[in-house]
């Protein structure tokens, strides 16, 4: 089969994925997932680059923003930078990046039609039915065949579900980087912190030289520096960000790392969460280099760095956030946004997946909120609770449900709110940035 389309190809991505899904009686991502299959598909391609041209970062909150933090002063230092990120938010191309911009479909195409056969034979000697040729590593073939005839000089490559089973994980590579790591995925990674801690820091290998770790819990760092070692870059103890000013134009904020010290720069992005992601990435792009970075060239890369969807301003009078939150941890960052805008009337509008905090993020937005609408994002694969409505209620009386995104934002622009908040998954975002009519292929 010829792919012609992008509407054609994307399904076929997932459907290994999905005829296993029936045969997974656990969710365990040691049981159902199978790694081997995807480094089969890379070396059949001749894909699998040097460990000096990868860069892993995982990581429960932060990896996709210190991924693109990282690419973007590495480009910036005159290195041509390959892009994996994911979810997208509108355009599927937008997982796959050189220097800011996104695959074209042509080439999409045209590498996943090279690949096919490969797939397919890979796919059809599969023996244990509750293993699948997984849609990342498929992608990854996508991704890094385009990374090879692009030339890149280096890979970021962000991790999609933990670690040691991601399908990226089979690459060879000289960094690893972790950002802050949480109970999440449960089932999937364990049941406990110490499982999903053990399953993120599975990206440092036998090839792994540098591990650089970012903010931690108490517990995780504890667990973390007895897993990878002391010779690790740790957060607080070898760099420290601090804080100098925020304004809805982002924040400013001094660092010391390892190589330097830098004063003076501004992130605009907003949140201080962002500025620890900042932290972790300019110290990974130091040991990346092995020196210093001229802080004209950093304060550059910050200055013009877009990253969507991250208490992402994208219209005023009434001012408009988008955050993807989906846990209350994330929620309570919104918070930082109020003392900056006018806040007298807060409108938050949240659609997150049933297997994912949606009462957290409700509780979070219910303490903060005017008006509490719940809805689902125009266009999503994924499955919202049903009784999204009654707990919204539990914790805001006045709480409404809208069908789909599009209906609640006109709803809502009804009631004249000074700020409006579009909460929750990234499809839910990239609904949002449709509606706003922002295209996200070239973000530099």
């Amino acid at each position: 089969m010829t792919f012609k389309t992008m509407k054609e190809a994307v399904p076929y991505i997932y459907t290994s994925l999905l005829k296993a899904k029936p045969f997974q009686s656990e969710e365990n991502d040691a049981l159902t997932r199978a790694p081997h299959l995807t480094k089969e598909l890379l070396s059949c391609l001749d894909l699998i680059p040097s460990s000096e041209k990868v860069i892993l970062v995982t990581g429960s909150k932060g990896k996709g923003s210190t991924s693109r933090m990282m690419a973007a002063i590495l480009r910036k230092m005159g290195l041509k930078v390959g892009l994996f990120t994911s979810p997208h938010l509108i355009d599927y191309n937008e997982r796959i990046r050189v220097n800011g911009k996104a695959i074209s479909d042509d080439a999409f195409l045209t590498y996943l039609n090279q690949h096919t056969p490969t797939i397919d034979r890979i796919t059809a000697s599969i023996e244990n039915l509750q293993h699948y040729l997984g849609p990342t590593g498929i992608l990854l073939s996508i991704a890094l065949a385009h990374f090879q005839s692009e030339e890149t000089d280096i890979n970021v490559i962000e991790i999609g579900r933990g670690g040691t089973y991601d399908d990226t994980n089979v690459l060879e590579n000289k960094w690893a980087v972790v950002s802050k790591v949480m109970e999440e995925h449960l089932g999937f990674l364990g049941h406990s912190l110490e499982d999903i801690v053990r399953h993120k820091v599975g990206i440092a290998k036998e090839s792994t030289e540098y591990a650089v770790i970012g903010k931690q819990s108490e517990d995780a760092l504890v667990m973390m520096e007895d897993m990878v070692g002391k010779s690790a870059v740790f957060y607080g103890e070898d760099y420290s960000p601090s804080l100098t000013s925020t304004s809805l134009s982002g924040s400013t904020f001094t660092l010391r790392t390892m190589f330097a010290r830098y004063d003076d720069l501004l992130l605009p992005l907003l949140g201080s969460f962002q500025v620890e992601n900042a932290a972790l990435a300019i110290q990974a792009c130091e040991t990346v280099m092995g020196r210093g970075l001229p802080g004209d060239l950093l304060k550059e890369a910050l200055r013009e760095l877009k990253w969507p969807g991250r208490l992402e301003v994208v219209a005023e009078n009434p001012t408009v956030v988008l955050d993807g939150s989906i846990n209350r941890v994330s929620a309570a960052y919104l918070k930082e946004i109020l003392p900056l805008v006018d806040s007298k009337k807060v409108a938050t509008i949240i659609a997150v997946p049933s297997n994912k905090d949606y009462e957290g993020v409700i509780k979070v937005c219910s303490e903060f909120s005017d008006v509490l609408v719940v809805t689902k994002p125009d266009n999503s694969h994924k499955m919202f609770p049903d009784d999204a409505l009654a707990v919204a209620k539990k914790y805001h009386s006045g709480a409404v449900e809208v069908g789909l995104l599009s209906e609640a934002v006109e709803q809502v622009r009804t009631l004249e709110p000074t700020l409006i908040f579009i909460v929750g998954t990234q499809s839910m975002i990239g609904s949002a940035k449709e509606i706003w009519k922002d295209s996200l292929m070239d973000i530099g």
